[in-house]
């Protein structure tokens, strides 16, 4: 299941499946090498559709993260459930990224810098 990808103003915006799993997280490291490698400045993952997530999808957000960030770009996640907002609590990841509430506030936010 491949993520959907959708660009506004400056902010490429990929909204991750239900599962973000060993099962679909290979498929959305392959949907999301293109746009990786034309150095977006800004990207955000919309989390709101997703109701797991698992090692394998912490790494492919982690990896992203730091390949856009080394390139000078910015990385933000948004609209976490509170199942998923959990996982990263545990795991530390809070510390991490940048993270909103919800989409527009992230849009919001990420196109003033």
């Amino acid at each position: 299941m491949n993520p959907e990808i959708a660009t506004v103003n400056s902010v490429t915006i990929i909204t991750v499946v239900q599962r973000f799993d060993s099962v679909t997280a290979p498929e959305i490291e392959v949907a999301l090498k293109p746009f990786v490698q034309a150095n977006p400045k800004n990207l955000l993952f919309d989390l709101s559709r997703t109701t797991y997530i698992a090692s394998a999808g912490l790494r492919v957000l982690l990896s992203t993260t730091r390949t856009i960030t080394k390139a000078g770009g910015k990385v933000a996640l948004c609209s976490l459930s509170p199942q998923v907002r959990q996982v990263f609590e545990i795991g530390g990841f809070l510390q991490i990224f940048t993270i909103y509430g919800s989409r527009d506030e992230a849009l919001a936010q990420m196109q003033k810098q």
